[in-house]
């Protein structure tokens, strides 16, 4: 399907004028979109807390009882987390070894179904003290055998198992081992700094050696299998909603609070947020802007922002000339005005944040006051459009060139975010062609096709906070999820330095040389990393609502109503 380029342009400058001007710490229509500051640069984030901690809500005396609604996107094709099943939510039917701490707003890592922890010198190995009088919801009792067949599957997956995203962040993990029935050692093949926010995912959860075995270790037919965590499963009815219940025998005898939740299957964000605005639903992690613009200004409801991991970016084949040349690239990273793009695509999108290759929560991120006086980055355009124009000459186009920009179907893709970012770069740099727009899920198909010239996606995301995870499944020669088809031989071996690297002041150089290497020789045209918009009812408490350090929401067993 082809648009009339001009047609959708006409629509985009109409957008930009209503939009107004914006500024670096707003987004359009006034919403406000305040930087976040990252979590405090160091080598590990683990919470000083005792054998015996337990997490419980920040607030004193929480009030027990009630049903939680909430109301976001949930419809998972099955319940095996591990092979990409699963929704916002369904870790808490289950539990890992490790976790982020809900009630500080996931700045440290706390104990889960391991009591403690102890990690070599080397940062090789980790052993793992697992927490007793633990049980599954079948009534099975958890032990490190279950903890050794699960990360087993994770690491040695069967032929009938598909496993992706959490293998590769768990590609340094050689071996794990029942040291007794309470002792779990995980041997890696080299050091891993950042290992243990990889084992805080909520991905990481633990199936019971006996489920995995009954099943041929495939639980894709399983609904559901059973957990540890603080809610058991009731019913789950495909396109409405996903109920779950209070596991009243729950290791942690303080949670859960609620009697049970209600996950909602609520797709737009505009509904999403209209659900809350008229009681149907207690919270959303993400609404329209709109609606929470309108939450905002009412009384008896709390409008939050959470930084995301994930990203809005601009995937370029860089195997299609004259993209394939990096001067070219580098021309569009320095021409293009981001700011403009995001004050366009936020009042039908969502908040977003000028970046520099990272989610600003992370605590190697560049501060957004530096980021802001860097060529490419800087709101003065002057200069970066005459050094672009001078890169694409030098490159062999000093009149620019033709091209084809791809689009999603979405209005805000097809009609505001991408026919921006196609003017942007005509008025710029004389870089003009029509736009092709294709259907949401056929993103992977068209990506890993190299069925694209310019493509706007929101493939570039981070699991944890550490660079390492994302650069390396994005940006390194060959990796899985580089749709762009980046190849760049000194990137490639930083990443190896960095991998193994456990010295905290070298790992920050290490990261400062490759945002430089980035910025030199991009591989794609990267908006800025997101802000998740979440909107509840004021008497939803417990889970550090309006304090998060970034935004994830799998996870929120704190949760008490205030009824």
């Amino acid at each position: 399907m082809k648009r009339s380029f001009w047609q959708i342009l006409i629509i985009a400058a109409l957008i930009a004028i209503a939009a107004g001007c914006g500024s670096p710490e707003t987004g359009g229509v006034g919403l406000p979109i305040v930087a976040p500051a990252p979590i405090e640069r160091g080598d590990v984030l683990e919470a000083e807390v005792g054998a015996d901690w337990m997490m419980t809500a920040p607030e004193e005396n929480p009030t027990r009882g009630g049903v939680l609604k909430t109301a976001w996107g949930m419809s998972p094709t099955h319940f095996d987390l591990h092979q990409g099943g699963g929704c916002a939510g369904c870790a808490m039917m289950y539990n890992g070894l490790i976790m982020w701490n809900l009630a500080d707003g996931y700045r440290t890592i706390v104990p889960a179904l391991a009591t403690s922890w102890t990690v070599s010198d080397d940062k090789t190995t980790y052993t793992f003290t697992l927490r007793e009088g633990v049980s599954f919801h079948d009534g099975a009792p958890f032990s490190a055998e279950d903890v050794v067949a699960t990360f087993n599957r994770i690491i040695n997956p069967p032929s009938n198992v598909s496993i992706s995203g959490i293998r590769e962040q768990l590609a340094l993990l050689e071996e794990v081992t029942a040291l007794d029935d309470m002792t779990v050692e995980f041997r890696l093949r080299g050091p891993t700094p950042y290992f243990l926010e990889v084992l805080a995912g909520d991905g990481m959860i633990v199936y019971s050696k006996a489920t995995l075995e009954a099943n041929d270790y495939d639980l894709r037919g399983v609904t559901t299998p059973p957990g540890t965590g603080p809610f058991k499963f009731v019913e789950y009815v495909q396109g409405e909603k996903l109920v779950l219940e209070a596991n009243r025998d729950y290791w942690n005898p303080e949670l859960p609070y609620v009697d049970g939740i209600e996950l909602l299957h609520v797709a737009a964000w505009a509904d999403r947020g209209t659900a809350v605005l008229t009681g149907q639903a207690d919270l959303s992690f993400n609404v329209s802007v709109d609606t929470w613009l309108e939450g905002q200004s009412r009384e008896g409801l709390v409008a939050a922002q959470a930084p995301c991991l994930n990203s809005h970016m601009v995937a370029i084949n860089n195997e299609q000339p004259p993209f394939d040349n990096p001067l070219v690239r580098r021309a569009v990273h320095l021409a293009v005005d981001r700011q403009a793009i995001i004050d366009a695509f936020t009042p039908v999108w969502e908040p977003a944040f000028v970046s520099r290759w990272l989610p600003h929560a992370s605590p190697f991120s560049t501060p957004m006051e530096e980021i802001l006086q860097l060529p490419g980055y800087r709101p003065d355009k002057e200069a970066d459009i005459e050094e672009a124009r001078r890169l694409l000459a030098e490159a062999g186009y000093p009149d620019g060139f033709e091209t084809t920009f791809t689009a999603w179907t979405e209005a805000a893709s097809s009609e505001v975010a991408v026919p921006a970012f196609a003017e942007l770069l005509r008025t710029s740099l004389n870089i003009r062609g029509n736009i092709e727009v294709i259907e949401r899920p056929r993103t992977a198909d068209v990506l890993s096709g190299g069925e694209f010239t310019l493509f706007k996606s929101d493939t570039y995301a981070s699991p944890i906070l550490d660079p390492f995870p994302l650069w390396n499944t994005y940006l390194r020669t060959g990796a899985s999820q580089n749709w762009s088809r980046y190849a760049n031989s000194d990137f490639d071996a930083l990443l190896d330095e960095l991998a193994v690297e456990i010295d905290p002041d070298r790992r920050v150089e290490l990261v400062n040389q490759g945002l430089d290497m980035l910025d030199e020789n991009p591989p794609f045209f990267l908006i800025g990393f997101c802000a998740h918009s979440p909107l509840a009812s004021d008497d939803v408490k417990g889970i550090a609502l309006t304090e998060r350090a970034w935004s994830k929401w799998d996870r929120f067993e704190t949760v008490w109503l205030d009824r």
